[in-house]
């Protein structure tokens, strides 16, 4: 029993992280006669002289500063609500995880045109004279970038929506009456009481929120492609447009020089999530 996942790690988690790892070594663009090895050479052209995959970081970044708190709020006040006993709350948890189980892909191409020069939303805003004149949503960076952190956000907050309803209703509610006995509003049993204990399922839940916006790939891909100029571009969707068999425009990709990027792109993933463990468990010693 304990073969069968050990033999999937290694097929497709060790062996690809090593794959990667040895034609980043390498001026590879799948010909050959045209591969020669190269040593380190595409990591110092990566830190020296091509810094367009840095930009891609620090969309990426503004980006997930951008929805992760968005998320995470929208998220907490849904599912406080839908654990109080309300009419017709299975209806809204069912309606509110929906768009978790559509294609991201799908919901790129919906939003896409929802937001076109001559889309709904346009027409709605015009309608209720809201705005004189269409907005060409994806011509600047802020504007494509809001429709970009709304749409992602509306794809994703169901699933934050369902754990954190879970560990709700795991809190006892004898500890609301206790704390209502010692004085304690709402804010106070919501900071005092309701985050401590789900403090550990919150944490799991914004852990995956910041894996989850970074790596975020198809939704660009099909919502903005980028637009404009690469300025909403994510690390994940930069490598897949410029280096992936099938997206990139070139017959002879650099596959070494993306494979470099990608080792990069995993170590600093890595970082990230080992920061964020460190803080945690920094705040547990605290609390």
């Amino acid at each position: 029993m304990i073969a069968l996942p050990l033999i999937g790690f290694f097929v497709f988690t060790i062996y690809p992280i090593l794959w990667t790892f040895k034609w980043s070594l390498f001026s590879y663009n799948q010909i050959p006669s045209a591969t020669k090895f190269i040593g380190f050479d595409n990591f110092v052209k990566m830190f020296t002289t091509d810094f367009t995959y840095w930009k891609m970081w620090g969309n990426t970044l503004l980006f997930a500063f951008c929805k992760i708190p968005l998320e995470i709020t929208i998220a907490m006040m849904l599912a406080l609500a839908l654990n109080k006993k309300l009419p017709l709350r299975g209806f809204f948890r069912s309606m509110y995880y929906l768009p978790c189980v559509v294609s991201v892909a799908v919901i790129g191409l919906v939003f896409s045109n929802l937001f076109s020069y001559y889309g709904v939303i346009n027409s709605l805003l015009m309608k209720f004279g809201i705005i004189s004149k269409e907005i060409e949503w994806f011509s600047n960076q802020s504007s494509a970038m809001t429709v970009l952190v709304l749409t992602s956000t509306w794809a994703t907050f169901g699933t934050n929506v369902m754990y954190l309803l879970a560990a709700l209703t795991n809190v006892s509610e004898d500890v609301y009456e206790a704390a209502a006995i010692d004085g304690a509003g709402a804010f106070t049993k919501f900071f005092k009481v309701t985050l401590p204990m789900i403090a550990p399922v919150f944490k799991t839940i914004l852990l995956l929120s910041i894996i989850g916006t970074l790596s975020a790939n198809d939704l660009v891909l099909t919502l903005t492609g980028g637009a404009p100029g690469g300025k909403t571009f994510t690390v994940m969707s930069y490598l897949t447009k410029q280096f992936v068999p099938g997206f990139v425009e070139s017959a002879e990709p650099a596959l070494g020089y993306g494979c470099a990027m990608s080792v990069v792109t995993t170590i600093l993933y890595s970082f990230i999530a080992y920061m964020y463990n460190m803080f945690s468990r920094k705040m547990d010693q605290i609390g």
